[in-house]
């Protein structure tokens, strides 16, 4: 244990090493020597990651790794250039310099690059971790995983295929550019990811769960993710044994924090991201309905609010700076009902003569920052949970999804539970299985006339751009309540 304990010291060590500033210094003088362009960037980065999966008890995979790796990101009037390499030096600096500036001339773009012009910054960030990462041992995770399956097992309810998977990671980052933007960055990140299948009856409910934060190893407890997946083999199987069908019809509907949290990604967070509304995702992760002419237009009723916030201590979808090294902050997407803000990075918010929002990341060094979200969810109200159930005669609470469906606009949408209740009178009257919502995106927020206090929060990895790039995020909100949808 001390060997292994000493050898995260020496890895971690020698990671903060690789992000040497004085490469980026020699790499934007040589991008800005010759030339005049409108801005260069340099981005330096080193991460560390373990994995580790079980499977039906036993390990399944253990995988370690340490990267490192540097870009170059040259914008001239006609276009932009990206390169990377995975390695650091004043060497590679120099050559992805040229690289980069060849391919943005070569550009030749037919309007102008504009880019929104931003205050520099010069500061040093990082997360706190009470239990380091990097001081986790392969048999820390072990038992961690193994003390989660036992502790969901202990309910006996028969469980097929489960599988576990821990994944950590610290990545150290120097970002430079000619504007004068300095940004050192170190984020711990580590993720817990659950899919488990229950049977009964015959008959099978998956769950698949996931946690995320930003943050050391104690985190997994605060989670508490072995009582939570053995109350929900509880449910699954009461919900095979009396789960029913809900007849088509019109309903109230109460929405769980996971079920808002998933609405709020995909029909708020997706369709505002700038690069979507001006067409850039259009042959690659999709397209929006919203146009930069619907801002101030009303998308539903006054109860929607909708925030992306990459502030969220401790959130799996934490940052200070973006990947253009503009200080991060709330963006209200929709606001009390209305469309109130794009997410946008430089490129998109100079299009259209607005401010960056600070909503360009990128996955990794050797893929370009592109438009992306961070923690998205439904602003809370003020209703009571037990008030809300309470306030629906005749409806469904639906507390999770298994599955959700969108259309390349983000505007037709369906949602099929996971766990789900009838409501009757005001109270909850046994479990209702495979209640399916298909709904326009103004029809959801439209519908919308309650919201309850307490926002819960669920990570995710969400999937955009070519080549693809999978980033964390969470998801979430309160309760919400939808009068009069239609369900099956």
């Amino acid at each position: 244990m001390e060997h292994l304990s000493m050898l995260s010291v020496l890895c971690k060590r020698g990671q903060e090493s690789m992000i040497d500033e004085d490469v980026a210094e020699y790499t934007l003088d040589k991008a800005t020597a010759k030339d005049a362009p409108v801005l260069v960037e340099v981005k330096l980065e080193s991460a560390r990651k373990s994995e580790m999966s079980i499977k039906s008890g036993q390990v399944h995979s253990v995988s370690s790794s340490t990267d490192a790796g540097m870009y170059v990101r040259v914008v001239v009037d006609t276009g932009i250039g990206f390169a990377s390499a995975n390695r650091i030096s004043k060497q590679t600096g120099a050559d992805l310099a040229r690289r980069a500036t060849r391919l943005a001339k070569a550009g030749k773009r037919k309007e102008r690059v504009r880019l929104s012009s931003e205050k520099t910054a010069t500061a040093k960030w990082s997360v706190s971790q009470r239990q380091k990462l990097a001081d986790v041992s392969n048999d820390d995770r072990l038992s961690y995983l193994k003390g989660v399956d036992s502790e969901m097992m202990s309910t006996r309810v028969k469980v097929h295929g489960r599988f576990f998977e821990a994944v950590d990671s610290d990545t150290h980052a120097y970002f430079a550019s000619s504007e004068g933007t300095r940004v050192r960055s170190m984020v711990p990140r580590l993720r817990l990811f659950c899919l488990n299948t229950v049977a009964a009856k015959g008959e099978t409910e998956q769950s698949f769960r996931e946690w995320g934060a930003t943050g050391g190893w104690e985190k997994t407890t605060e989670w508490a993710a072995g009582a939570a997946l053995a109350e929900e083999m509880l449910v699954l199987k009461e919900l095979i044994e009396k789960g029913k069908s809900v007849k088509a019809g019109e309903y109230d509907l109460i929405c769980g924090p996971e079920v808002a949290g998933i609405a709020a990604h995909e029909s708020c967070g997706h369709p505002m991201e700038g690069d979507r509304i001006l067409g850039r995702e259009m042959s690659q992760a999709g397209k929006s309905f919203v146009s930069p002419k619907m801002l101030g237009d009303r998308i539903g009723s006054k109860h929607a609010t909708v925030i992306d916030d990459p502030t969220v201590p401790g959130s799996y979808g934490y940052y200070k700076y973006d990947d253009e090294g503009v200080k991060a902050g709330p963006r209200f997407m929709y606001k009390k009902g209305k469309i109130n803000e794009f997410l946008h990075n430089r490129e998109t918010a100079g299009k259209l003569g607005l401010k960056s929002n600070a909503s360009s990341r990128s996955s990794e060094y050797g893929k370009e920052p592109i438009v992306r979200m961070a923690n998205t969810f439904v602003a809370p109200g003020d209703i009571g949970e037990d008030e809300m159930i309470r306030s629906v005669k005749n409806g469904v609470f639906m507390k999770s999804f298994t599955e959700w469906n969108i259309d390349d606009k983000r505007y037709n949408q369906k949602y099929t539970s996971r766990e789900a209740y009838f409501v009757k009178d005001g109270e909850l009257a046994g479990p209702a299985r495979g209640c399916v919502l298909e709904i326009t995106t103004p029809r959801f927020w439209g519908s919308l006339d309650g919201v309850s206090k307490k926002v819960e929060f669920a990570a995710a990895e969400c999937g955009k751009g070519d080549p693809m790039q999978g980033i964390a995020v969470y998801a979430g909100g309160p309760m919400l309540r939808l009068r009069e949808v239609h369900l099956k």
